[in-house]
């Protein structure tokens, strides 16, 4: 009877932590599409970039290898904010590290790495937290060079 009461425990228990994660998951959808609004001045509502006469105010979301690639680089972004540099986008990106808490951070990064065409994972608060940390000597926006140079190292 142990032997077949223990595979079914485990799999009760795998399924209740998926559960959970899958609510957190949910949770943090619903925060980030709240936070996003923020985002979608510049960034758009379908997150293709808000077009201002022959540019972009600030480049697409969707299908973007900054969202869907390293979740470390995308909240130093997020974070730091982006240098203006050139002509092809119309602002700089700012930072919003000071305007995100730890979970808002977590929540706008899971919602926009899964919508808008993107299917990369979600970013957890604790997650959230060590990048924060990790990037807490930066007190500028980084530039676009910067971003492609750490994307390239991972």
């Amino acid at each position: 009877m142990t032997k077949l009461l223990l595979p079914l425990l485990l799999a009760t228990g795998f399924s209740l932590h998926a559960a959970a994660d899958d609510a957190e998951t949910a949770k943090l959808m619903e925060t980030g599409k709240a936070s996003f609004m923020m985002c979608a001045a510049c960034h758009g509502m379908d997150a293709k970039g808000v077009q201002a006469g022959p540019s972009k105010m600030a480049p697409a979301l969707a299908e973007s290898k900054i969202v869907n690639g390293d979740p470390a680089i995308m909240a130093m972004v997020v974070i730091n904010g982006i240098q203006k540099e050139g002509t092809e986008y119309l602002g700089m990106m700012a930072p919003l590290g000071a305007a995100l808490d730890d979970e808002k951070l977590a929540a706008v990064m899971t919602y926009v790495r899964g919508s808008f065409g993107n299917k990369a994972p979600a970013v957890s608060v604790a997650d959230a937290k060590k990048y924060r940390e990790q990037w807490k000597d930066i007190k500028a926006p980084v530039t676009r060079a910067k971003i492609a140079e750490l994307s390239a190292a991972k």
